[in-house]
């Protein structure tokens, strides 16, 4: 859960293991059964440096390597490889310096999946340059309805580019974004269950003012998903029919459309 530190211990109750923290500080006082994922700065993208030097992290993160409430560390946010081309062999190489200073811990970065085809074409990029890539397609605009086939577009493309990734879903609202109905919420936490993520995020506790436990229909929603109940589609991926259904279309750019679908066939006339 993203901007959790104001309310851990209701976080955690309502079925969240992994919270985010500022230190081992914060992540040694989080709830029993709960662990934090330790935020270490971010990357410039106007720079295209880190804010947090190699030296800094080579005093910071030992400590941390045998302390069982820190299961990792989130080191960034939104990456751009086309301000600056180097960042996945930058991400490669912090990613690795992580590991060699705090051993046993995961590292994460959240890759942005809201710029159309932008978000799609990087995620080959971001390879190996973390443990687990944060894909964060928020389909629920303001005045429009949620974008579901986005989602798909985007974990077609992490499975096709081989990614180990998590799946961010939406829980927040701003100028730009507007709250997820309990049924929207359901419908992308379906999605992502369909994928091949091997974990999940939500975003946010707390974001531009508001908090999630405002909305009380859309927090049992998260929280029963947290207890392990989700509705799946009856047909699974591997046993679908010949016949085609759910087609959906997205514009990526002003030049270019992504189809996607449920069914076998490959054609499209």
């Amino acid at each position: 859960m993203f901007s959790s530190e104001s309310a851990p211990v209701a976080v955690a109750s309502a079925g969240w293991n992994l919270l985010d923290v500022g230190s081992k500080w914060d992540a040694d006082r989080l709830p029993p059964r709960t662990r934090g994922l330790v935020w270490l700065g971010d990357y410039d993208n106007s720079s295209c440096a880190w804010e947090i030097s190699d030296v800094e992290l080579s005093s910071k993160l030992p400590p941390m390597a045998g302390d069982s409430k820190v299961a990792g560390y989130f080191f960034s946010d939104e990456p751009d490889p086309y301000a600056c081309p180097k960042a996945p062999e930058e991400h490669r190489g912090r990613s690795s310096l992580i590991h060699k200073l705090s051993p046993g811990k995961f590292t994460v970065m959240v890759s942005d999946s809201n710029r159309g085809r932008a978000s799609i074409e990087q995620i080959p990029r971001w390879r190996s340059a973390a443990d687990y890539v944060g894909l964060n397609p928020y389909p629920c605009y303001r005045s429009k309805p949620c974008d579901y086939a986005w989602i798909r577009t985007i974990i077609a493309a992490a499975d096709r580019a081989g990614l180990r990734y998590w799946g961010a879903v939406q829980a927040f609202a701003d100028s730009e974004w507007r709250w997820p109905t309990p049924s929207e919420e359901k419908r992308m936490l379906s999605e992502w269950a369909q994928s091949r993520q091997q974990g999940y995020m939500t975003f946010a506790w707390t974001w531009a003012g508001h908090s999630l436990r405002s909305r009380p229909r859309l927090l049992a929603v998260l929280r029963r998903f947290n207890g392990g109940s989700v509705k799946r589609r009856t047909q699974s991926r591997t046993a679908q029919p010949r016949t085609v259904d759910e087609v959906h279309y997205t514009f990526t750019s002003p030049t270019s459309v992504a189809f996607d679908w449920r069914g076998t066939p490959r054609t499209l006339r």
